[in-house]
C-alpha cells in the first residue's frame, strides 16, 4: 500500500469549436493583421492545406514558404508534419490512426522548415508560430492536430491530423509531461524550451533558428523539430468489503448472528489505475436499529507503516478522507457496529445489507454485505 501527497497536472487542451473541413480548404484568410487575421479553427482533415505549387530540395521557392519540399533529403515530403511514437523504442508513425495504451508515454515531433533557397537571398519566415491541441480524453476516437504558421509565408497556416484511438469501452486522459515541448534546431541542436501554456494555446508559441524569436530563414541550420510527449492514464479502483464477529469468528459475506451482536467491517480500496487518486473518501451506509460504536474506526496505510491506528469517527455518516494514493496503492478500515436489539426485530431471520463506498475524483464505487440477524421466539 502506498499513500503520497503528489499531484499530477492534466492535459487542460480541449478541443473546442471542431470545423469539419477537408484537406483541400485552405486556411489561408488573412486580414492583413497578420497571425491575428488567421482562421485557427481546428481542421479535421488529414494534412492541408492544398498548395497550388509544390517544390523540390533542387528547385526551392525564392519567398518565405513553409513545408513545400515532396524530397527533402532528410525527411522526405515535407507536408507530413506530424509524427507520434510510443517510448522508448516505438516507431514512428505519420498521421493516420495512432493508438494509445493506459500507462504509456508518447512522443510527438512536428517538422517545420522555411524553403526559401539559401542561395538566392529570399526572405526570413517571420511571426514563425506553431500549436498542438491535444485532447484532454480518448474515448475511442479523437482527432489530434497540429499547426505551423507564419506572418509573411505562403500559405500562411499549414496543418495535419492524426487520430488518437482507443478501444471505446477504455478511455484514457492524456497528461502532458511537464516541461517536455522544446523546439530543435541545428543551431539549437539541445534544444530550446517553449512554454506549454502557448504552445497548447489558440494563438501558439514563437519558434526560431536558435532563440523564440519568430524567425526562420531557409539556411540549412534552421531546419527543425518540435517535440513534446504526454502519458495516456486511466483511472480505475477497487472497493471490497468483508464482515466477522467482534471476536474475529465468522467472517463472511454473509454470516448468521444473533440480536444485539458486534461486528467489525473492514473495508479495502485499491488504485488499481494507471494515475493517482486524491482525497479518497471511504464511507458506510448502515440498515436501520444497527449502532456504530463510536472511538472503533482504524485506518491502515503506508502512511501508517500498514498498522492499524485509531482515526476519527464518520465513517457511518460523511465518509472518512482517507488521503491520495498512487497506482497500486491502497488503504484498510475497519469499525466496529452493534446489531439491532431483539425488540427492534421481528421473530425469525431479518436479511440485512450494509453498503460500503469509495469516492474519488474518477466517479465512486460500493460493496455490499449481508447479514443474517436471528431473533429466537418461544
Amino acid at each position: 500500500m502506498q499513500v503520497t501527497g503528489q499531484r499530477h497536472g492534466w492535459a487542460a487542451v480541449l478541443l473546442l469549436g471542431l470545423v469539419a473541413t477537408s484537406a483541400c480548404d485552405s486556411g489561408d484568410a488573412d486580414d492583413g493583421k497578420g497571425s491575428k487575421g488567421l482562421d485557427l479553427s481546428v481542421v479535421h482533415g488529414s494534412w492541408g492545406p492544398a498548395r497550388q505549387q509544390m517544390f523540390t530540395e533542387g528547385d526551392r521557392p525564392e519567398r518565405a514558404t513553409l513545408n513545400s519540399v515532396t524530397d527533402n533529403p532528410r525527411h522526405g515530403d515535407e507536408r507530413n508534419l506530424l509524427s507520434v511514437r510510443e517510448l522508448p523504442n516505438g516507431r514512428d508513425q505519420w498521421g493516420g490512426d495512432v493508438s494509445v495504451h493506459p500507462g504509456r508515454t508518447y512522443e510527438a515531433t512536428i517538422f517545420i522548415r522555411n524553403d526559401a533557397d539559401p542561395g538566392s537571398g529570399a526572405g526570413a519566415s517571420t511571426g514563425t508560430r506553431v500549436r498542438a491541441e491535444l485532447p484532454a480524453t480518448v474515448r475511442g476516437r479523437a482527432p489530434f492536430p497540429v499547426f505551423i504558421q507564419s506572418d509573411n509565408a505562403t500559405p500562411a497556416l499549414l496543418w495535419q491530423s492524426a487520430t488518437l484511438t482507443t478501444p471505446a469501452d477504455s478511455p484514457v486522459a492524456l497528461r502532458i509531461v511537464p516541461d517536455s515541448s522544446r523546439v530543435f534546431t541545428g543551431a539549437a541542436p539541445k534544444g530550446v524550451a517553449l512554454p506549454a501554456e502557448e504552445f497548447f494555446s489558440e494563438a501558439g508559441t514563437l519558434i526560431g533558428c536558435s532563440k523564440p524569436d519568430g524567425v526562420l530563414t531557409g539556411a540549412p541550420e534552421c531546419e527543425g523539430r518540435v517535440r513534446f510527449r504526454f502519458v495516456a492514464d486511466q483511472p480505475n479502483f477497487v472497493i471490497t468489503q468483508s464482515t466477522a464477529r467482534a471476536d474475529g469468528t465468522g467472517q463472511s459475506d454473509a454470516i448468521r448472528l444473533e440480536a444485539g451482536a458486534r461486528v467489525t467491517y473492514k473495508i479495502h480500496y485499491k488504485n488499481t489505475g494507471t494515475t493517482q487518486q486524491d482525497d479518497v473518501v471511504l464511507k458506510e451506509e448502515l440498515p436501520a436499529k444497527f449502532r456504530y460504536v463510536a472511538e472503533s474506526t482504524y485506518l491502515a496505510n503506508s502512511s501508517t507503516g500498514n498498522r492499524w491506528k485509531r482515526v476519527s469517527d464518520g465513517v457511518v455518516s460523511s465518509g472518512l478522507n482517507v488521503g491520495s494514493y498512487s497506482p497500486g496503492g491502497g488503504a484498510f478500515m475497519k469499525f466496529t457496529v452493534v446489531l439491532p436489539s431483539a425488540a427492534d426485530l421481528d421473530c425469525g431471520l431479518t436479511s440485512t445489507t450494509s453498503t460500503a463506498s469509495a469516492l474519488t475524483q474518477n466517479g465512486g464505487k460500493t460493496a455490499e454485505s449481508v447479514l443474517l440477524v436471528e431473533k429466537k421466539c418461544g
